[in-house]
């Protein structure tokens, strides 16, 4: 497995800003430049690319922090509670947004799509409130990324393994919220 802490010259670590990140990729693209190359062991961009794209995901950093510190692991896809809750307004709000894009893509008339103006507004009211509290479990669970660190320091892989699969299911609802959103914009 590439560690992509170390292309990035990084420490291996949860407690990494963007700021890092972007600078530690931006020395090393410099670095790696063609014109710039004086070696045949320079990175290729591709390589440098996916290791900026994946340390600034939580979800992917911390995939791939667990990874290099516990190796492959068996995926946790149980639900805390208060996801499950979530869960089930986001999947409301997303039928909501698929049946207001089903009879807008189904509307002939101008008068029919013009109609359903007030649907779509609501609907995207209700993607973006639930996009919101997507976020705000997201920041939860990144904020105890110090404990997680903590806790791998003392070989406990526990907590990382269930917040990973809270971020693994946060980041889905959020790309499918993200989606439909465009997609009520665009209709």
């Amino acid at each position: 497995m590439t560690n992509l802490f170390a292309i990035l010259g990084l420490p291996e670590s949860l407690l990494l800003d963007h700021s890092e990140i972007e600078g530690a990729w931006r020395a090393a693209t410099k670095k790696a430049h063609p014109d710039q190359k004086r070696d045949s062991e320079s990175l290729i961009s591709a390589d440098l690319n996916r290791a900026r794209s994946v340390l600034s995901s939580p979800g992917e950093l911390l995939a791939h922090w667990l990874e290099l510190k516990a190796g492959k692991q068996e995926s946790n896809r149980s639900l805390d509670p208060e996801l499950m809750d979530l869960f089930a307004t986001v999947h409301a709000a997303l039928q909501k947004a698929d049946s207001v894009i089903s009879r807008n893509q189904n509307s002939t008339t101008a008068l029919a799509k013009a109609l359903l103006t007030k649907e779509s507004v609501e609907a995207q009211l209700g993607i973006q409130q639930k996009m919101a509290h997507i976020h705000q479990f997201k920041q939860s669970i990144i904020s105890i990324f110090p404990e997680i660190d903590e806790a791998a320091r003392s070989g406990n892989f526990e907590s990382a393994q269930r917040n990973l699969s809270q971020l693994k299911f946060l980041t889905k609802w959020e790309q499918q919220c993200q989606a439909r959103l465009l997609s009520l914009l665009e209709g």
